[in-house]
């Protein structure tokens, strides 16, 4: 195998890897994120449905 063959495989191991780190990341504050929009759309309807008994 040429030395350029080489570099090229491990420029984009390198990449590969800071690439599944970030989408690691994102993917967890995205869960987060989720969690608590439902969260809040639970809490918002119980919210409306007490506030219709009242109007």
């Amino acid at each position: 195998m040429s030395l350029g063959v080489i570099r090229q495989f491990r420029d984009f191991t390198r990449a590969f890897h800071t690439f599944t780190r970030e989408f690691h990341a994102f993917t967890r504050e995205f869960h987060a994120f989720t969690r608590e929009f439902h969260t809040f759309t639970r809490e918002f309807h119980a919210f409306t449905r007490e506030f219709g008994r009242y109007s």
